[in-house]
């Protein structure tokens, strides 16, 4: 399910930016210093700095990082698709995709990975998620992200195919792998293009 907090970002963004105040009303459990510090952009990273941050100002975090993303949807995304901008978020789950809006959205697949990616390639990220080891010796874990999955890292889809999408479902398994990734490339400023369009030219749309 996707919080409350982040269905009223969705409605309220389409004109501006959160501010320090908006933040406030938002997550009004966290300090107010959560707000001021998340307004200036010092959550985006993956500096120690924004990961203490993060855990401590999670809601007010939680709260840019959605802003940004359905930003870029609602820029980018085609306008009578907009039943789906609940699903463009870093928090959708599996069982969110694979509902039935999930199957009928599959066409933003494209908008929500570049969105996802604000236009900054992770790869090296997702392909170091899950090592552990020694300089001599690197064994993966099972969140490491598979070469098979991880042009989702870099905002891309591996097909424009819709019967051949869904031979990717597995990937689907290492999303929190690949949104993390996502999350921590995100910079203060976003990278996304509002002129960008979709490649893909999706069937039954």
């Amino acid at each position: 399910l996707i919080p409350l907090a982040f269905l009223l970002i969705s409605a309220s963004l389409i004109d501006s930016s959160l501010d320090e105040s908006r933040i406030r009303q938002l997550c009004p459990a966290e300090k107010k210093l959560c707000g001021k510090k998340a307004a200036k952009g010092d959550c985006f990273g993956n500096s120690l700095k924004a990961t203490v941050l993060q855990k401590q100002c999670a809601c007010s975090c939680d709260a840019v990082h959605h802003e940004r993303i359905q930003t870029c949807c609602k820029t980018v995304g085609e306008e009578e698709m907009n039943f789906c901008m609940p699903l463009c978020a870093y928090n959708t789950t599996v069982e969110a995709l694979g509902s039935t809006t999930g199957i009928k959205c599959v066409s933003q697949l494209t908008t929500w990975a570049y969105c996802a990616s604000d236009n900054y390639d992770a790869t090296g990220c997702c392909a170091a998620r899950g090592r552990k080891g020694s300089y001599k010796y690197v064994f993966f874990l099972k969140s490491c992200v598979p070469p098979e999955c991880q042009s989702f890292c870099k905002g891309s889809v591996p097909t424009c195919d819709m019967q051949s999408i869904f031979q990717y479902q597995g990937c689907l398994t290492h999303m929190k792998a690949i949104m993390g990734c996502q999350k921590e490339s995100l910079g203060q400023k976003p990278r996304y293009d509002p002129d960008w369009t979709s490649s893909c030219e999706w069937e039954g749309k």
